[in-house]
């Protein structure tokens, strides 16, 4: 309940991130290949939670990988590789070598 007279300040304004720090975030966390990692990266910019069945849960850090250019190729062949053993398409269009 507000008082007469007092004005409620207007609330802080969530400071811009910058998309260099985002990525650097996200290529970390894909590197690391921890679960915990990624999922707290995942949650920090995501309003879902990350899947909880662990074959979706990989297959969608591999195909993420495979799409990340700034990974450097041994880790994206490296994921490319885990998705064709797995049954899944890569997101890589071609690119990465097997």
């Amino acid at each position: 309940m507000r008082q007469k007279g007092r004005k409620v300040p207007p609330p802080t304004p969530t400071p811009p991130i910058d998309p260099a720090v985002i990525v650097a975030e996200r290529n970390a966390a894909m590197l690391s290949m921890d679960e915990q990692t990624i999922r707290a990266y995942y949650q920090k910019y995501n309003d879902m939670t990350a899947p909880t069945d662990m074959e979706v849960f990989w297959r969608m850090v591999h195909k993420a990988r495979t799409a990340i250019r700034t990974l450097p190729m041994e880790e994206r062949q490296r994921s490319k590789r885990w998705l064709l053993a797995h049954d899944s398409e890569p997101l890589d269009d071609g690119e990465v070598p097997v």
